[in-house]
Order: structure tokens, then C-alpha cells, then sequence
């Protein structure tokens, strides 16, 4: 499932979601053993990485956090917290599938099985490389404007993101978000609706970038 827009570079961006059956999307049951609201410890929220401080990776992944959740609350949405387990899954995964050479998501069921994702009763997936550098804003910006992807961005049901973005040697860029539902959220249910794409509050494709 993959969409293609040309803008500097190829850009590459597929959702997966933890979500009701959808057409177009990687689906798979919300729900997990364990993941009942009695039965494990929320986990705590974190701070998402200084617009300041840290490399460009860090820098584009505050960037897009902010821009997720400036499109969320111009739709009347709550926004999301940032999580770092979360966000530890999606650099991983960025890393990972830099060194493949390969855009393709991972088993998202299976991320619910995983230790440190235990207060999680859902999880949803975009991702997206481009084949040389680009700003952070490109990246958000191809995500709103895909169907798919916008699902994962303005889902009523999420309450914790994280995003890991990673600068290949070879210049490329890849990037991965990762949207989560804790178990007992107290958020409407996770949608299969798709938003309508306008207006898109941050079309801006600029922001810090890798190099």
C-alpha cells in the first residue's frame, strides 16, 4: 500500500492501522490479551525531544509532533502525548528499515506482545522514506494528504504518538510514527472514518531536515 508524490526527492508513505476493517490498510484486531483496562499500568506520558537541542533526527520528530497535534486541535481533536516507548519503536524501525533498503511495516500486531508496549490496548503505523534529504514539513504534509495516513494523524481513539525519524548515510530519509491507545483511554473508540484532507492547518513542507 503505497502512494508516490513527487517533491525534491521519491517520498514513500504507508499507513498500517490497529483498527475496525478499512479499506486500504494493514488491519488487525484492536484488541490483545493482557491489554484489559484492570489488568496493566497506564504508562506515564513523556516530553517529546528540545526543537532545540539533540541531532536533526531529534528535531524533525518535534517538529511533526507539533504538526500532529496543531492538525488535531484545529479539528476540535485532544491532543496526543508523547510516549517514548512509542517513539523508541518507531526509531528502531526507521533504523531498521533504513538498513534493509526496504519501506514496509512491521508486524504491528506483534508490537502489542512486546514488554515495554504492555499498557497498550491499540496501536497504528505510518510510514515513509524519501530517497534525498527533506525538511520534516514534507513529510507531515504527504501524511495529511494521504487518505490512508490521515486516518492514523486525526483518529479520535489515539492519545500517545511516537515518532523516530532516521538520516541515512546515503542521504535518504525514513521515518516512522507510531500512535497508540492506552488500555483504559478515556477517548472515543478508534475510527475507521477517513477525515475529509482540508484544510490541513500546517501545509508548510519545511522544518528541520537531515545534514
Amino acid at each position: 500500500m503505497t502512494a508516490t508524490r513527487p517533491l525534491l526527492a521519491r517520498l514513500l508513505l504507508v499507513p498500517a492501522v490497529l483498527l475496525l476493517p478499512a479499506t486500504g490498510c494493514v488491519v488487525v484486531d484492536t484488541s490483545s490479551p493482557g491489554t484489559g483496562a484492570g489488568s496493566v499500568s497506564t504508562p506515564a506520558p513523556g516530553e517529546p525531544p528540545s526543537a532545540e537541542d539533540g541531532d536533526a533526527a531529534e528535531r524533525m520528530a518535534r517538529a511533526v509532533f507539533e504538526r500532529v497535534n496543531d492538525e488535531r486541535a484545529a479539528r476540535d481533536l485532544a491532543p496526543l502525548e508523547w510516549d517514548e516507548s512509542l517513539a523508541g519503536v518507531a526509531r528502531d524501525w526507521s533504523e531498521q528499515m533504513a538498513g534493509e533498503g526496504r519501506l514496509q511495516h512491521q508486524d504491528v500486531r506483534a508490537l502489542l506482545d512486546r514488554e515495554e508496549l504492555s499498557g497498550f490496548a491499540g496501536i497504528g503505523e505510518n510510514i515513509f522514506t524519501s530517497s534525498g534529504s527533506v525538511p520534516a514539513g514534507a513529510a507531515h504534509a504527504g501524511w495529511m494528504r494521504s487518505d490512508d495516513h490521515r486516518v492514523n494523524v486525526l483518529n479520535p481513539g489515539w492519545n500517545r504518538i511516537g515518532i523516530g525519524f532516521f538520516c541515512a548515510p546515503d542521504g535518504s530519509v525514513w521515518a516512522t510514527q507510531e500512535f497508540g491507545r492506552t488500555a483504559g483511554a478515556d477517548r472515543p473508540e478508534v475510527s475507521q472514518e477517513t477525515p475529509p484532507q482540508e484544510p490541513i492547518a500546517r501545509p508548510e513542507e519545511d522544518g528541520p531536515a537531515c545534514g
